[in-house]
């Protein structure tokens, strides 16, 4: 995809490039942030596997223990909320929402490293489908330390796609090779 210049928060920037490029989570262990290599922390995430144990999560509105549901699902997780390729993303698909006019086949949950409070900011401050659920991994980290999504210098999410069934059975997983690049599907 071509980037293209759009003005976000006032300021000009760069449309995100998009990306088929991924890497095979589980037999690979490294992203890059644009030039910089980072590794990730091998992890039991894998497509055809239970979802790893959401316990621990937290959502926005700080309801504790939040588990997502065992229903058909997809997980974006973000290494960021405040980095412009993120708030990108996540607008881009929230507008998709919006534009669509009826609700998703399927749950949408946003998954980051990012505080309660900081989340429920950006949901506000960028008026976010609220179809779009938030939940944190801040304070247990037990999904960061066992998904294989870890970047170990940085102590946070590399961009994933996780797409579940009903059965909380993992469908899907995309992971660019590049973080700074957002899925292309």
């Amino acid at each position: 995809m071509a980037k293209i210049i759009q003005t976000l928060k006032g300021e000009i920037f760069m449309t995100p490039a998009t990306t088929q490029d991924y890497i095979s989570l589980g037999q690979e262990h490294s992203v890059t942030f644009g030039k910089t290599q980072l590794t990730l922390k091998p992890g039991i995430l894998a497509e055809g596997e239970p979802l790893p144990c959401t316990k621990g999560l937290m959502s926005h509105d700080l309801l504790p223990d939040y588990c997502i549901p065992g229903i058909k699902k997809l997980i974006i997780v973000v290494p960021s909320l405040d980095t412009p390729v993120c708030e990108w993303q996540l607008k881009e698909y929230s507008d998709h929402l919006k534009s669509a006019g009826s609700h998703s086949n399927r749950a949408v949950y946003v998954l980051s490293m990012d505080t309660p409070f900081a989340q429920a900011r950006f949901i506000r401050d960028h008026d976010i489908h609220p179809g779009i659920v938030f939940v944190s991994d801040y304070a247990c980290r037990q999904f960061l330390d066992n998904s294989g999504l870890k970047i170990n210098e940085l102590s946070i999410f590399a961009r994933a796609l996780i797409e579940c069934d009903e059965n909380n059975m993992v469908t899907r997983v995309i992971v660019p090779r590049d973080i700074t690049h957002i899925p292309a599907c």
